[in-house]
């Protein structure tokens, strides 16, 4: 329980600000970013601009993370998962395909 309020609380400080930072450089506006205990999935993102991020990314490679960030904020454009979204990730996120296989090797290592 220590270790993992550690883990939260790092997330809660790191993530939000890496999410912003990252919306920055591609030109995107992110209206809130939340840290919350979800079981199945790594990140969302509402109609509304808020984006939502599992808090079990502090214990990612930062390219993983990265990864998940990009994707959700791909969504901002592309609120569905057509090839105009992988598009999307593609542009802001070049090496996704290899952090969606880190995540389907190791993802359920940290769920």
């Amino acid at each position: 329980p220590a270790v993992e309020a550690h883990l939260r609380a790092a997330a809660t400080r790191e993530l939000p600000p890496r999410c912003h930072e990252l919306a920055a450089a591609t030109g995107l506006t992110v209206a809130r970013v939340s840290v919350r205990n979800q079981r199945s999935r790594w990140g969302a993102c509402s109609s509304r601009g808020v984006i939502t991020l599992n808090w079990r990314l502090i214990q990612m490679p930062a390219t993983v993370s990265d990864y998940v960030i990009f994707h959700e904020l791909s969504h901002l454009r592309q609120p569905n998962h057509s090839r105009r979204f992988w598009r999307e990730v593609e542009g802001m996120c070049p090496w996704w395909r290899d952090a969606e296989r880190w995540l389907r090797r190791h993802g359920k290592e940290i769920l």
